[in-house]
């Protein structure tokens, strides 16, 4: 029985012998190069934690035509993300330590060309910004696109205030307060969410040297229904979710923010759904839908819970238009360039998911997907 095994041994080996020079003729060899992503590309920007290995975060790159992958940056430990398509950058608050995991700190923002993803700039930041997951609201950029916006908590919280041209920077504390709004037309102002209730807003001095802060009254109930950090642009100011459902209109231009509506999206026949996830809703300026990621079965604590359905709601007409099944997702974002397109992030399946939106229904389809990352939390497609 051993001699018959290795003569067929012998046998196979020599088959493979044989064939060998056949099947290396058809492997070709291949060469490097670098190449750059076309400038009228919309683009669609993932940021991953990596959470296993979070000292080594990423920033994906697709083309939101297909999904495919175009490219790849690097963005460090807990890193967040800004791409500003009006400059052709995209900026990386981050940070690196000296032995990876330990060491010394250094925080700072990459500032890279959108085209060939190499880095350009680099800025050095105090070693306090928030290390945590790419909300929005955690990095912003002023109206004009001049100034960031950068969120600290050690945990002590304070807002890092950087002009790109100059590299002037200003600290502003914010004591119990979180989340970063800029106002819509004056650049040199924002404001924050507070756990009172109340929302602060700063206004700084042009040379960088001192900023005033305006309390506003109590806006609404963090203990009753609180507000997710995750807000969106409307036209003339911004729109806010409560755990509950509920969307909040406010006004951020002045020096003391105001609610100037408030809508319950949920119907009465849906009184156990509810909202969540890191990214639970987007907004098109233009036509006033919002939306929205929904779960049944609420319950305190489930607002990060993924979606079972994606509700469209009318913030002018103040009415539910539509509901569509979309399973598992935690993020959720708006094409900026055509607004019957919806991008979201299922860390169920790890896939970013693109969808369509039906004009006179609302109805939303999915029509593609990609298997991406291991923890993306942040959705991007502003161009």
């Amino acid at each position: 029985m051993r001699t018959f095994a290795f003569r067929r041994l012998q046998c196979a080996c020599a088959v493979l012998l044989l064939s060998a020079p056949a099947t290396a003729a058809e492997f070709k060899s291949e060469s490097a190069g670098t190449t750059t992503i076309p400038a009228a590309m919309h683009r669609v920007y993932v940021l991953d934690a990596a959470l296993p290995h979070i000292v080594d975060g990423r920033i994906y790159v697709l083309d939101a035509a297909d999904l495919s992958l175009k490219g790849m940056l690097e963005a460090g430990f807990a890193g967040m993300m800004l791409a500003a398509p009006d400059r052709r950058r995209i900026y990386v608050a981050t940070t690196f330590y000296e032995r990876l995991t330990r060491g010394k700190r250094i925080d700072v923002v990459q500032v890279f060309d959108d085209q060939t993803l190499k880095v350009i700039d680099e800025i050095p930041i105090p070693t306090r910004r928030a290390q945590a997951l790419s909300y929005r609201s955690l990095f912003q950029r002023s109206s004009d696109g001049n100034v960031l916006f950068i969120q600290n908590a050690t945990p002590a919280t304070s807002i890092s205030v950087v002009d790109t041209a100059s590299k002037r920077q200003l600290e502003t504390p914010a004591p119990g307060c979180y989340g970063i709004y800029p106002a819509p037309t004056k650049p040199l102002r924002f404001s924050t969410l507070c756990g009172d209730g109340t929302i602060g807003t700063y206004t700084m001095s042009s040379n960088f040297q001192s900023s005033e802060r305006k309390t506003s009254a109590k806006l609404f109930d963090t203990g009753a229904d609180p507000l997710f950090i995750h807000a969106e642009r409307d036209q003339d100011g911004y729109v806010f979710l409560s755990f509950k459902g509920k969307l909040l209109r406010a006004s951020l231009d002045g020096e003391s923010a105001t609610i100037t509506e408030t809508l319950d999206i949920i119907p009465p026949d849906a009184a156990d759904w509810a909202p969540g996830g890191y990214q639970p809703f987007a907004v098109d300026p233009k036509s006033g839908m919002a939306y929205i990621l929904m779960h049944p079965g609420n319950k305190d604590g489930d607002h990060k819970n993924p979606s079972a359905e994606i509700w469209a709601y009318d913030l002018r007409g103040k009415r539910l238009v539509a509901r569509s099944r979309a399973a598992n997702l935690t993020s959720l974002t708006l094409s900026a360039v055509d607004p019957a397109l919806l991008f979201g992030i299922n860390p169920v399946d790890l896939t970013i998911e693109r969808f369509t939106i039906d004009a006179s229904s609302h109805q939303i389809s999915r029509a593609g997907q990609i298997r991406l990352g291991e923890t993306a939390a942040l959705v991007e497609a502003p161009r």
